[in-house]
Parts: C-alpha cells; sequence; structure tokens
C-alpha cells in the first residue's frame, strides 16, 4: 500500500512539473506529542511515547490561484519509543514516523507577510527498529503559519503542524511475534505535533 501511494505522489509531481506556479519548500522543525502509545511488559502496563525530537522533510506544490495552493507533503522523524518508570525516561526501541500526504493551503493576505492556514491527509508509517514490518495508517493535519516573502521568487515560512494518525484501539502490534510484543497502541489515534520553519522556492 505504501509503495502504490508512493507512485502515485511521483505521477503527480512528474505530471505538474511543467505547470506555472511550482514550488518546493525544504524544511525542518522539531515533533513533539506521540502520544497513544502505551507499553506492555510481563510486570505492568504504562503509558509511553515517541519521544521529542528533531525531524526533515519536504513539500513540493502548485500555486492555484493567488490566495491558495494544492501540494504533497513528505517528513521523516528518527527518534525512540520511550516510557516513565519511577520519573525517569527509559528508551524501549528506536522509532520512525514517516507522513505521506497531499493537501492545500489558504492565504489570508498578498502582501509579503501572508498569514495561513492549511490542511492534509494521507499516510503514516510508524517503524520501530524490532519490527519485521512497518506500519502504515491513513492520517490528517491541520496548520496555521506565515510566509515571508524575500524575494521575487525566494520565502520564508514558519508553521505548527498537528497529525492525528488513525491506529484503532489497542491495534498495531509491531514485534516478531504476537506473544511477545513489548508495546501496542493504547487509543483510536497517536496524536503528534510539528514547528517547522523551511524556505520556499518559486518557479
Amino acid at each position: 500500500m505504501m509503495k502504490r501511494y508512493g507512485i502515485l505522489l511521483l505521477s503527480l509531481l512528474c505530471c505538474s512539473a511543467s505547470a506555472e506556479g511550482l514550488y518546493v519548500t525544504p524544511f525542518g522543525g522539531y515533533s513533539f506529542g506521540g502520544q497513544g502509545v502505551a507499553v506492555n511488559s510481563t510486570d505492568y502496563y504504562n503509558r509511553g511515547k515517541a519521544e521529542d525530537s528533531a525531524h526533515y522533510g519536504v513539500i513540493v506544490g502548485l500555486t492555484v490561484s493567488p490566495l491558495a495552493n494544492s501540494y504533497v507533503l513528505y517528513s521523516h522523524q528518527q527518534t525512540d519509543l520511550i516510557q516513565q518508570v519511577n520519573s525517569v525516561d527509559q528508551r524501549l526501541d528506536e522509532f520512525s514516523v514517516d507522513y505521506w500526504h497531499t493537501g492545500g493551503t489558504l492565504y489570508f493576505s498578498r502582501s509579503d507577510f501572508r498569514p495561513y492556514m492549511t490542511g492534509s491527509f494521507g499516510l503514516t508509517r510508524l517503524k520501530p527498529a524490532q519490527s519485521l514490518d512497518a506500519s502504515n495508517y491513513f492520517s490528517m493535519s491541520f496548520g496555521v503559519g506565515a510566509q515571508l516573502l524575500l524575494t521575487d521568487n525566494l520565502a520564508l515560512m514558519t508553521e505548527i503542524r498537528g497529525f492525528a494518525t488513525f491506529v484503532g484501539n489497542n491495534n498495531g502490534y509491531d514485534c516478531e511475534q504476537s506473544q511477545q510484543c513489548a508495546w501496542y497502541y493504547s487509543g483510536d489515534a497517536v496524536w503528534q505535533g510539528q514547528a517547522n520553519i523551511g524556505l520556499t522556492l518559486q518557479f
């Protein structure tokens, strides 16, 4: 499923490369939250989370109008799955989070400083190092931000974006054998936020 979705996004970018108003925004930032993971050992149950850490990604899109655009987004975070024991964080596993999304942005101004809101949907790929396979789930995001035009073709972007990944209650065991699972998803969704900064190059 992940491969088919990646091919679909690549086809969209290839088809749109010759269109006017193409832009690329490489970005980086900090991911926080990651709630929605529970830890299961032989002796206790405890809440866990994906540790807050840096991430990076890229947005490629098309300008639809002076106040709107559409885009595809890829974001990657390499982090750890942690739990608290006696108020001390313990690392359980390495953990990667990838978002593959398509969405749109609505701007509130045509000036050099342009506040906006944005939304997207797509797939989240969650991959613990101990797992044989990654798990792919439907996800959505919503964000607010601002763009500052530096030149006719270059702009600074900053935003806050929230992601909801719908994993299903007590679902998504990621381990070699179900009888030996070290953790699982504790709710219907995994929630995560991002603070992003990037540079937009308009073609």
